[in-house]
């Protein structure tokens, strides 16, 4: 009898417990809507190949891909998109605890330096792109199949326990097997269908196909010169490379610092000139993967009047180029967004960061105002020597690794030659004095970058002489 009553206690108090319970479980519905609203097409696939790179650097912890492959199929005729790869697959206990839970949960594995970062990567790209999808992995001792029909998925199924099931279920798996399977054979395979129609109606432009390669190949230029195959319908990927000009006559600006979880090195140079500059700006690399470049905004300090004042980006520094690389073991100490399309601006890592890109940026505008002084004097037949443009014509332009692989090349600050002396005599100069009010001052001192009355007076002499009496 006792035990009945403790037994009837107990339901009691669980009824009372449930009565008392407020359901505040999000919908399906919503969760998805959240999750992929503010995810672009690029960005979702972008995700899935980060998954691949990750395996390949679990595959390969010395980042040599050679062999490996990732390749990515889309036509919307067929209604389709594909993503494979041989990049080592997802084991069934990684898979069955871990990757397709909605976040990081503690005592998930991780890799080192990888680029995935908060667990919902795969998930997000996979509702973004369509309303069903098929998953196929294997590795060394272990096979699963996954079927999903998302729109029967996010009807609001219940567990025992009258709580939204928010499980995925296999189709067929194999685990822990004796026999291995063979190395060819060990990857993963991710095919989705029934596209949504705005991704139907992005793919249906060859351009933006045409944007997509572009893109990809450009954030991933370090795995696919480590030789990992990376297509799209077959198109293969190739590298952008990262060059500067290199030789005596130089010295690439340098910052490291190895202390923190987060390890920064930072080199600022300058590159070709080119017509219109698209290649121009600060490249900025988290665990080898770029996120931001180039980039020309006041994000990276373009445009900014304090801590040091440095000037839009404009034809006259289309050679700058910086590249900053930021490297962490954990991937969430990095300052990047969810998406890792952008830098967090409100990180005090970057903040850091930030500031000594500007210090070594501005060293290379002072040798690239300097620069456009000297072909002004040439031209005005004010000197007779060119020493900046001849170092620039006997620097060859080089892929990084090789120009910043002499440390005696590297300096705290950028270094280039002295600038020619004028040729003109004082007794043959004429010597111009006026007054303005210092409100009219500030304005020309702010955009000549410089509180020297007599260059100021020179300047804008010159830009006067320039456009009325040469033209």
């Amino acid at each position: 009898m006792c035990h009945l009553k403790i037994r009837g206690l107990i339901i009691m108090e669980k009824d009372a417990i449930q009565n008392k319970t407020i359901n505040a479980y999000p919908t399906k519905e919503l969760f998805i809507s959240i999750l992929t609203r503010d995810v672009t097409l690029r960005d979702a696939i972008g995700d899935l190949l980060d998954n691949s790179i990750d395996g390949a650097l679990r595959l390969r912890p010395d980042n040599n891909y050679q062999g490996l492959y990732v390749k990515i199929g889309i036509d919307v005729k067929q209604n389709f998109f594909k993503i494979e790869d041989n990049c080592g697959g997802i084991p069934v206990s990684i898979a069955r605890n871990y990757a397709f839970r909605f976040g990081r949960p503690e005592g998930a594995e991780k890799t080192e330096h990888s680029v995935g970062v908060f667990g919902i990567g795969m998930k997000r790209a996979l509702f973004r792109l369509g309303k069903k999808f098929e998953i196929i992995s294997t590795t060394h001792n272990s096979s699963f199949t996954m079927e999903v029909d998302v729109e029967e998925w996010k009807k609001e199924n219940t567990n025992e326990g009258n709580q939204a099931d928010w499980t995925f279920m296999f189709n067929d798996l194999k685990e822990d097997m004796e026999q291995e399977f063979p190395e060819n054979e060990r990857g993963t395979s991710i095919t989705v269908t029934e596209l949504h129609q705005n991704v139907i109606e992005t793919f249906e432009q060859e351009n933006d196909i045409t944007i997509l390669i572009k893109e990809l190949q450009r954030e991933h230029l370090f795995s696919i010169d480590n030789k990992l195959e990376i297509t799209i319908n077959g198109i293969l990927l190739k590298s952008q490379e990262l060059k500067l000009a290199a030789s005596d006559f130089f010295k690439t600006a340098y910052y490291e610092n190895s202390e923190g979880q987060v390890k920064v090195k930072i080199y600022a140079g300058i590159g070709e000139q080119e017509k219109y500059g698209d290649n121009g700006g600060w490249y900025i690399f988290c665990n080898k993967r770029l996120v931001i470049g180039p980039d020309q905004t006041k994000i990276t300090g373009w445009g900014i009047k304090t801590p040091i004042r440095i000037p839009e980006y404009h034809s006259q520094f289309y050679r700058f180029r910086g590249y900053a690389f930021l490297d962490a073991k954990d991937p969430k100490e990095l300052p990047w967004n969810t998406a890792k399309t952008g830098m967090d601006l409100d990180s005090p890592i970057y903040r850091s960061v930030r500031l000594q890109m500007i210090n070594l940026m501005r060293s290379v505008m002072d040798f690239l105002n300097k620069l456009h002084e000297e072909t002004k004097a040439v031209k005005h037949d004010k000197i007779d020597e060119t020493p900046l443009q001849k170092a620039i014509d006997q620097s060859p332009i080089m892929e990084l690794h090789e120009a910043i692989g002499k440390r005696d090349n590297l300096a705290k600050l950028f270094g280039f030659p002295e600038p020619a002396k004028s040729k003109q005599s004082i007794s043959k100069q004429v010597w111009i004095r006026y007054a303005i009010s210092n409100k009219e001052y500030e304005h020309v001192k702010e955009y000549f970058e410089t509180d020297k009355q007599g260059d100021i007076g020179r300047r804008t002499f010159d830009y006067f002489f320039e456009r009325e009496i040469e033209s």
